[in-house]
């Protein structure tokens, strides 16, 4: 008798399995294609687009130098597909009425005006601001949407969470970090040079690491020379001293810069049509 029941037992939960399943609809292949679907259907628009047309609430909170994250809620009953910016700036909300350059770095302070080519030259205030980008860069959905072609999907009423790799801008201020509120904006409105734009993108992609991009955003947003940036110590924890950046980041560096110099040079090269047939002649050579 103790066995029939027991079996009986067992019918009954996967009868009981087997009915909530059903209810449920818990198919995964089939709501991972409900989702697509649904995703593909979505209407298209740029972040910041968004932004202004109040269909997302954004929120930007840097972990610390080097990495931020970014909570985007769709605040519509329809599920939006985002067009994600290569690139952007993270802002101080308010003034941080704080000094020195943040951590344990020794460094020298300086800055250069602005550059030009519809680029600005910074908010002011205390705290960095920080420059960063979403090409190729792991962990987005935040468990909800995805990530992919520089798109990300946002259902209704949902929260999605994205992470991105940052540099800061504003060398001699103090590091961004979780307790500072930032707003997100173009890159345009922040950097002073359109190098920066360029440095930022070859980030994100992860052409370059972080520690290599932050020496060339310091060189080309803030004037630092290179001996001025080989110079920059950080304290370790038993109070001495060493070298902020290695020889060898910094060498990559140099190329960076080379290389940012050269594909904005390149962009503001004249078109064909405007070059007389001798130059374009001396061009090709």
């Amino acid at each position: 008798m103790a066995r029939f029941w027991r079996y009986a037992a067992l019918v009954g939960a996967f009868l009981l399995g087997l009915s909530a399943t059903w209810l449920l609809g818990a198919d995964p292949v089939a709501r991972q294609k409900d989702a697509s679907d649904q995703a593909k259907a979505a209407p298209a628009v740029d972040l910041f687009a968004a932004m202004e047309q109040k269909l997302v609430d954004v929120k930007v909170i840097a972990k610390d130098s080097t990495e931020c994250n970014i909570v985007i809620r769709n605040k519509s009953d329809k599920p939006l597909s985002i067009r994600m910016p290569e690139t952007f700036a993270g802002v101080p909300v308010l003034p941080q009425f704080a000094g020195g350059l943040g951590g344990d770095v020794y460094g020298g302070r300086g800055g250069r005006g602005g550059y030009g080519g519809g680029y600005g030259g910074g908010y002011g205030g205390g705290a960095q601001g920080f420059g960063g980008g979403f090409g190729g860069y792991g962990g987005y959905g935040g468990g909800y949407g995805g990530y992919g072609g520089g798109f990300l999907s946002v259902p209704p009423e949902k929260v999605v969470q994205v992470k991105a790799p940052i540099v800061c801008l504003d060398h001699g201020k103090p590091d961004p970090n979780p307790r500072i509120p930032y707003e997100l904006k173009p890159i345009e409105s922040y950097a002073k040079t359109p190098e920066v734009n360029v440095v930022l993108k070859m980030l994100a992609e992860g052409k370059i690491n972080q520690r290599v991009a932050q020496i060339a955003a310091w060189h080309f947003q803030n004037g630092k020379s290179f001996d001025e940036l080989a110079r920059m110590e950080i304290r370790t924890a038993i109070g001495m001293r060493r070298p902020y950046f290695s020889p060898a980041e910094l060498q990559a560096a140099l190329q960076v810069v080379a290389e940012a110099n050269r594909i904005v040079m390149n962009s503001q090269r004249q078109t064909p049509g405007s070059v007389s047939p001798g130059e374009l002649e001396a061009s090709r050579q």
